[in-house]
């Protein structure tokens, strides 16, 4: 097997972890911020994307395939698919941490 795809799966991975998640949560958290949701749907959001993001982190780190076995491409899929979803569970947090100063009187200003 060739060396190079393994370039090509870690530049993937490293792409998606560090570059499209973080933009992702940035995206979320600036929509949450302009269209006043309630913190209590991206609370749900994410708990739900970060618990499916472990479970599937998890099941791709179990695998633990070797680049010449089909497993291999269920491995690549699952693991840049819990990064992202990691992403949507960082912006939702952002998102609920924006609106935490609404839900005590003592923040409000009327």
């Amino acid at each position: 097997m060739n060396p190079h795809y393994h370039r090509l799966a870690e530049g993937l991975e490293l792409i998606t972890l560090f570059f499209i998640a973080p933009a992702l949560a940035i995206v979320i958290a600036y929509k949450a911020w302009r269209e006043r949701a309630s913190p209590k749907q991206y609370g749900m959001r994410c708990f739900a994307s970060g618990g499916a993001a472990v479970v599937l982190f998890t099941f791709a780190k179990w695998i633990d395939a070797d680049i010449r076995t089909p497993q291999y491409l269920l491995q690549l899929a699952c693991a840049p698919l819990s990064f992202l979803l990691f992403g949507v569970c960082i912006g939702s947090f952002f998102s609920v941490l924006l609106r935490m100063r609404y839900w005590h009187k003592s923040t409000r200003a009327m």
